[in-house]
């Protein structure tokens, strides 16, 4: 009987032993990691390449629904944050660092537009939360915090360069050249990757302004210096501004073929030629949508004209005009309409 009472014992231990140990693994999985170091925390800054390699985002990174980490002290967001999706990434290398780019940037960036609305303790608290959950290798971990820190020190640097009486006096190119010197100070290596591309795109908007500036150079001279600059941008910046500028390229083309006798089919194979065929129906559904948005316009304008020629009383002039504006057009359409009556007022049109 005692025997028997002391293996129930045993087998309850045992089960009791089972079931702690099954807990304690569950906690070690769920728990969060070890807590970011503060921003005391060397890290040397040969292991933050200097240049904008290519790296793999971090599981997660991407941008999401931004909101506090599963169990975080922090508040909730502040308004401005709330229903937005988290802005930037952060990108590892190879060998499991830290990749500093304008990704990052704009991963700080997005919290840090809650400026005013939360301390700057409360806001550098919530980027390390959302750094943390985002499970990085350790190594990028400490140099994210680090690269971090720099950031704010170099932002508080730089506002308190544009509070002192000199900044007032500096033209563009010296307070970017301030602005430059400054990231060289407080980031180090990590200053070329997070703002390099945003310097070149600086650098060639300030020799375009002394090239616009400069009365020595012909038009021709001008141009082919400004298009010279232009290929100093990188690569994506070039792109973006090609395919921005690439339409009132072609309609001013257009015009000039117009101007030039062309016919309706003349217009179209130059499209289908420079554009291609799928464009090519889309300028022409805009063309159809532009004359009948002129046509709609014209007949106001009559239809108000005639009310001034027979209407004396101002009052009542003003109130039929009132009434076809509203019958006529939408109210999106009548900004429009406001809009084209000012550009046509100021034109000398009347």
């Amino acid at each position: 009987m005692k025997s028997r009472a002391v293996m129930l014992v045993v087998a309850l231990c045992a089960l009791l032993g089972a079931g702690v140990f099954s807990w304690w693994k569950v906690r070690a999985e769920d728990a969060p990691g070890p807590e970011v170091p503060p921003s005391s925390v060397p890290v040397a800054r040969a292991a933050l390449p200097g240049a904008t390699p290519t790296g793999t985002p971090v599981p997660g990174v991407a941008g999401g629904p931004a909101q506090s980490p599963a169990g975080s002290a922090l508040p909730p967001l502040p308004t401005s944050l709330q229903d937005t999706e988290e802005d930037g990434a952060v990108f590892v290398d190879a060998s499991g660092h830290l990749v500093p780019n304008a990704d990052l940037r704009r991963f700080f960036n997005y919290y840090l537009s809650a400026t005013g609305e939360e301390s700057a303790s409360l806001i550098r608290e919530r980027i390390l939360a959302a750094l943390r959950a985002k499970k990085l290798p350790p190594a990028a971990m400490d140099e994210a915090v680090q690269v971090l820190d720099d950031y704010l020190a170099y932002l508080d640097a730089a506002r308190s360069l544009a509070s002192t009486q000199g900044a007032t006096t500096l033209d563009t190119a010296e307070r970017l050249e301030a602005l430059r010197k400054l990231r060289r100070e407080h980031l180090g290596g990590a200053a070329e990757g997070l703002f390099g591309e945003e310097e070149a795109v600086d650098a060639v908007a300030v020799e375009r302004l002394k090239l616009q500036k400069d009365a020595s150079l012909t038009a021709d001279e001008r141009e082919r210096r400004i298009a010279a600059l232009e290929e100093r941008l990188p690569p994506d910046v070039r792109q973006g501004r090609e395919e921005a500028v690439r339409p009132l390229r072609q309609r001013a083309v257009e015009q000039e073929i117009l101007a030039a006798g062309a016919t309706a089919e003349d217009l179209r194979q130059h499209r289908l030629s420079t554009v291609g065929p799928e464009a090519t129906e889309r300028l022409e559904a805009l063309d159809r949508e532009r004359a009948q948005w002129k046509q709609r316009l014209e007949d106001f304008r009559a239809k108000r004209e005639a009310l001034g020629r027979t209407q004396p009383d101002a009052a009542a002039r003003q109130a039929a005009v009132q009434r076809l504006l509203y019958d006529s057009f939408t109210p999106e359409e009548r900004l429009r309409v406001e809009a084209a009556d000012a550009i046509n007022a100021a034109s000398g049109g009347g």
